[in-house]
């Protein structure tokens, strides 16, 4: 999975084959078919592995004792910190959803962390701390506001230090406006 989760972020679908894949693991090419029927459900399972690995460190380390704004100012800590800890797990995550790959294939393939993200954001709900919106629509409200965030501090990191930019100020922005008045 890590090798095929490398060169796909590195080499992008098409110029990661399987044989390219295989020889990265250190492994023969039909060993990878033992797992995995094509190159198609590979990729498939590697976008259930990333999934996975976002929701195991992000769920982890959610403290459901905690009132629900500290829960989301550490939800949002938690999954800015685990791309900024695992980059090629943010990139292909990235890549895959632009792809047609997620648009033709993720539906008919649960997903825990999609699952678990939505009801994270039901808990502030039935708290009473959130707006009762979609929590479907929280998660990707937030969601895609975390990871284009943590594309935008790799990319520009310079940029954004001389122009005194805190990129923090939108998760305070995010919170104000989803916080039930």
């Amino acid at each position: 999975m890590e090798s095929a989760l490398e060169l796909i972020n590195d080499y992008g679908f098409h110029g990661s084959p399987i044989s390219k894949v295989a020889k990265n693991a250190g492994v023969a090419a039909g060993s990878i078919y033992t797992y995995f029927e094509s190159k198609e459900e590979l990729i498939l399972g590697v976008y259930d592995y990333v999934t996975k690995s976002i929701k195991n460190y992000v769920a982890e380390k959610d403290d459901i004792t905690l009132r629900f704004e500290s829960r989301f100012f550490n939800y949002w800590k938690n999954y800015t910190e685990f791309y900024d800890l695992n980059p090629a797990k943010h990139g292909f995550y990235d890549q895959f959803l632009n792809s047609p790959f997620y648009l033709e294939k993720t539906d008919q393939i649960p997903n825990i962390w999609h699952e678990w993200s939505n009801s994270f954001f039901q808990s502030g709900i039935d708290e009473g701390a959130i707006k009762n919106i979609n929590p479907t629509i929280l998660a990707i409200l937030v969601n895609s506001n975390i990871r284009s965030i943590v594309s935008i501090k790799n990319n520009f990191k310079q940029k954004l230090a001389s122009n005194n930019v805190n990129l923090e100020e939108i998760s305070q922005l995010i919170w104000k406006g989803i916080k039930n008045d």
